[in-house]
């Protein structure tokens, strides 16, 4: 079976015909993802800034992750699982959906970012907070971070304006 053959079968599942059909669940479901992403994006906002030395400058770069990776990252479940239903519903219009596809591989890409920034917060800190001279790989992260996060909110609205005529 090929993708689109799994998105068919996914999006013909009973419960991906209940979200779609439903009144309420579909349209509930798309609006906690919107919240799950103004969660994420605060927060890795606010670290990114903090990072480039452009916000939260009376904190240290680890204090502020310390607060806004878990939000982060709460905010990240809560949109896998969300994204996944609501993609579930109309998994093939999603998967031939240009938009859609430009903004899972931002999401991919913001991820392994996520990933590459946690990993030095959490092992250099120390070493170059006291100098107060970040990284400029770090600051590059943040700088890339930021585009990929903002990019991704963006192809989420033209998602909507792309299905019907692709």
């Amino acid at each position: 079976m090929n993708f689109l053959g799994l998105c068919q079968w996914l999006q013909d599942t009973s419960w991906a015909t209940g979200i779609r059909e439903s009144l309420n669940l579909y349209p509930a479901l798309y609006t906690l993802h919107i919240f799950g992403f103004v969660i994420m994006v605060t927060a890795t906002s606010v670290l990114d800034l903090r990072v480039l030395d452009l916000g939260l400058r009376g904190r240290s770069v680890g204090s502020v992750a310390k607060l806004a990776l878990p939000w982060a990252q709460a905010g990240l479940a809560g949109n896998l699982m969300t994204g996944f239903l609501v993609f579930s519903a109309q998994a093939v219009d999603m998967y031939t959906n240009t938009a859609f596809r430009w903004k899972i591989a931002m999401v991919v890409l913001a991820g392994l970012n996520v990933v590459l920034v946690e990993k030095s917060i959490h092992r250099n800190t120390g070493n170059w907070e006291e100098s107060g001279n970040t990284p400029v790989m770090l600051k590059m992260s943040a700088v890339i971070s930021i585009l990929l996060w903002f990019g991704i909110v963006a192809m989420s609205r033209v998602i909507g304006f792309t299905g019907a005529r692709e």
